[in-house]
Parts: C-alpha cells; structure tokens; sequence
C-alpha cells in the first residue's frame, strides 16, 4: 500500500506524518529481521559447539573404542591418588580461557559474585578420538566441556548455583548408545536464592558427556544439618553411584534404573547412610570429602568431626574415629594401605594438621601420626589444612591456611618428637618433615607426580623439583590466585582460578 502512495499530492504535514510511519515500519522490519538473524545466529552457534562433540551417530567402531578416561574423578581414582603424568619444566603459558562469573549465597548468609573455578575445581580429562577434553565446573553455574589443545569451549550445562567441586564420570554398562553411556556426576550448591528448606534441591545431576544435555537429577533432601550442597565427588563401584552429600548423608544410587517425573528422569535410591551420631550433633553435618575405596570399605570424612569407613555390601558403618574438628578434604590412601585425613582447625581447641590412619585399627590405637599446621587464620578460616594430601610411594604433599607447603615421608616417624592432637589431651608420633616452603595461603590440594610437586595457593601456582637431598627446588611460578586442584598430563598443567579463568600451563 505505501509504495501507491503519491507524494506529491501530499501537504507537507501529511507527508511528515507518512515519512515517519514509512521510517518506523522500515525500523520494525530491520529489528525483526536482526532479531530473527541473532536467533538464527546463536541457534547455529549452538549446533556448531554440540556438534563439536562426538554424537558417534556415524562414528566407526574404532572411533566408539576410543574413549579413554584418565582423569574421571577427584584425585583421579578411587584410592584419590592419582594425579596425571608427564609434568612440564615450566610453566610458560599456553592458553587461557575465561569461564564466567555468577552471584551465591556465601558462608554467613551474604551474597556474593564469584568468578572462574573454586574449591575443590579440578578438571577431569579424557581422551575421545585423539582429542583431549576437560570437562569442569565452574562458578557461574555451568558444566564445560573444553578442547585441551587450544583452550575452546566445546558445551555448557547451567545448574541452578554455583559450581565448586569436582565430577566423576559414570559409565553405563547397560547403554549402547554412546551419548548416554558416558555420564558426568556433578554437584552443585544448593540454589540461587533456594532456600534451605525447600521441597527440591536439585544439587547433584548427571550430564551427558558427550553432548551437554541432562541425564537425571537428584533431590537433596532437607535435614538437621546446614547445608544441601554438594561439593564433594561421587565414588563410582561398578553401576552403583556413591554420593557424599552436605545434607550429612552417603547415599548410594542406581542411575541405570531410571524414573521419570514430568520432563526430569531420577535415579533410584539403594541407600543413605547418615555420616553422624547423637554422640557429637551440631548443624554442621556436612559431606565435603570425596569417598576413598580400601578392599570394600568406603571412608569418608564429614563436619560433624568423623572419619567414617562403610561397607560397601551391607552398607553398614563398620569403622569410625572421632576427630572433633571440622574435616573437609578427601583422604588418599597411601601404599600401605592407610589414610591421610586432613584437619581443619574449627571446634577443636588444638592445632588442625594431617592425620595418617591405619583402618585396620580402633580408637587411638589407628593413629600412625599427626602433624600439626600452623594456627594462622586467613579470611574465615583459623588454620589447619582445607585441602587434601596427594601421596606417591613414601613421600606426600599437602597445602596450609598458614601459608606452607609440607613435604612428609609418611611411612616414617620422627622419633624425638611428640605433639598434643587436636583435643590437646592425646599426644601422637610427629611424621618426618623432609621440607617445607612458603607459597601463600591455601586450600588448594598440591599434587605430586614423581619428582615434580604442583602447589597452588591464593598467591599463584608453584612448580617445583625435588632434588636429591629431598628438598623442594622451584622451576618456576605464575601468579594469581587459585583455590582449585591441578591436573597434569602429557607436559601439559590444567588448572582454574579465581580470576575468572581455566589455564593451561607447559614448557
């Protein structure tokens, strides 16, 4: 109609008012189409990152065949002892990704807008087709899926909250199809402005590995205790998903036996055995360590001041020592068969520090050693160690809130030393410190792989050698601020920080 328009016949205020209608029309039309293109845009920008993944729909048998986890948990396995291979020289900066930001609730209550990756963060890694994959979670919510080799993001999956701990990977016997065989296990915390009480907190879920999409999820259920994060990573045996939780339990789930409810699917629950007792009940309940595997006995640590061991089977508590402490780190198993538990100083009146446990035993009598930390505080934290031991043959390595790195031989003990426990009434063998080195305060786990030890801390990440006289030489340092675990593999370092970013660092 408007291009029948004669103009000429027009007054001037007449034509006015079509030129302006004419002019609008035109400024709809353009909006609608860049509107359509952006959408166009962005949905093809989404196929392309999903289809930078391996659907396998056309895939070759040998390309199905080459799927290769190596790191597929925290601290790699279930023993949470191993660490990567192959550690670089230095650390030259390869390629650096920028993962987000997003906003949650802190510890007392407060909002806060956290960026890059937390505690305990440390990638997984796997191999699919040649190609080297991270997949990570991060604080602004997502899952990521990343390409190694250049540092590109592959997926993101968007939780409900932020994202601190670490994955595992749940391999599905009963799937042919490879997009549903491979299954990250993710937790969360709670929710954005959830509160505590809610009906559903879906703080741990399942995503496909492969392309993103979500698997099932899981309610974490509202109890006595203060929390319905999940910050821990789960334990894989055989088919069977075990989940430390926040909520105070250990649950056991079946996540080849699928319900469905609306749009969601949900795993069934085995088990949930409560990680406390009357004996020693506080609001802290919570479930940060990741469960360790000796023969058919989980251990696990949680804040009501336990070290726990559950059977497997039967599901019933068959170990348990009383610390009193709140413990939050994950507890390696060392070559003898024994434990490293690391103590926070909170609700305790001695020093926080390393224990190593023996399992084998009851009450006192467990107790190889310990080795108290400095009681220095730093932000909300009065000291002891945060993080986890990494182990590897005599020797283990673990990160302070005082600002040390400790390098102990754990199978020997100092025999003129002698220290207070942690309730300042017991008194213990001391570990033979071999040698210690100021990095910052910390809460990061350092990872020792042969002779090189990766420390990270709020002052930055630190590569050091261990000489012949057994003493920590530095290689090299990058700094910026870090409360995640590292990861190395083919002389390559992968690690998240606080500044926002995923690094990777080699020679």
């Amino acid at each position: 109609m408007l291009n029948n328009l004669c103009f000429e016949n027009l007054s001037s205020g007449k034509l006015k008012i079509y030129f302006f209608l004419l002019l609008f029309i035109s400024s709809s039309l353009i909006c609608f189409t860049g509107c359509f293109q952006r959408k166009e845009s962005a949905a093809n920008e989404k196929l392309q990152v999903i289809n930078d993944t391996i659907s396998f729909k056309n895939a070759t048998q040998n390309d199905k065949d080459s799927v290769k986890i190596i790191i597929g948990t925290y601290l790699g396995n279930e023993t949470r002892n191993y660490y990567g291979e192959d550690p670089p020289d230095k650390l030259n900066l390869k390629w650096k990704l920028y993962l987000g930001k997003g906003k949650s609730e802190g510890k007392h209550g407060n909002i806060k807008e956290w960026a890059g990756t937390g505690w305990t963060g440390q990638p997984l890694l796997t191999k699919e087709s040649g190609e080297l994959y991270l997949y990570t979670g991060a604080l602004d919510y997502h899952l990521k899926k990343i390409k190694a080799s250049i540092g590109e993001l592959v997926w993101q999956y968007k939780f409900d909250d932020a994202i601190k701990g670490t994955g595992s990977i749940f391999v599905n016997s009963k799937s042919s199809d490879l997009n549903s065989k491979y299954t990250i296990v993710q937790g969360s915390k709670r929710g954005y402005c959830l509160s505590l009480g809610a009906k559903y907190c879906y703080s741990l879920r399942g995503v496909s590995m492969f392309n993103g999409s979500e698997a099932w999820r899981y309610n974490v259920k509202h109890t006595y205790s203060a929390s319905r994060d999940v910050d821990g990573s789960v334990l894989i045996c055989n088919d069977t998903i075990i989940a430390p939780l926040e909520n105070g339990y250990l649950s056991f789930l079946d996540a080849n036996s699928l319900t469905s409810e609306g749009k969601y699917n949900f795993p069934y629950a085995i088990a949930e055995v409560p990680l406390y007792n009357k004996k020693h009940f506080r609001k802290n309940l919570i479930a940060e360590g990741s469960p360790s595997l000796i023969d058919n006995i989980i251990y696990n640590t949680c804040g009501s001041g336990y070290l726990y061991g559950v059977d497997k089977i039967t599901k019933n508590i068959v170990f348990e020592f009383y610390i009193g402490a709140d413990l939050n780190g994950t507890s390696p198993v060392t070559n003898d068969s024994c434990l490293l538990v690391s103590v926070e100083k909170e609700y305790i009146p001695g020093s926080g520090g390393l224990f190593k446990i023996n399992p084998k035993y009851t009450g006192n009598d467990c107790v190889e050693w310990f080795f108290p930390s400095g009681n220095k505080t730093y932000s909300d934290w009065n000291g002891g160690i945060i993080g986890s031991a990494s182990v590897a043959g005599d020797d283990c390595v673990t990160n302070s809130i005082d600002g040390y790195l400790y390098f102990i031989n754990h199978k020997r003990t100092d025999k003129t030393k002698s220290t207070n426990g942690p309730d300042l009434s017991t008194i213990f063998l001391q570990p033979v410190l071999l040698d210690k080195v100021y990095i910052g305060p910390s809460i990061s786990t350092p990872i020792i792989i042969g002779k090189k030890v990766i420390a990270c801390s709020y002052n930055g990440i630190y590569l050091f050698q261990i000489n012949g006289e057994n003493k920590l030489e530095l290689l090299d340092k990058f700094e910026t601020g870090f409360e995640s675990t590292p990861i190395s593999y083919d002389g390559k370092i992968y690690v998240g920080s606080r500044d926002g970013y995923m690094y990777c660092f080699g020679d």
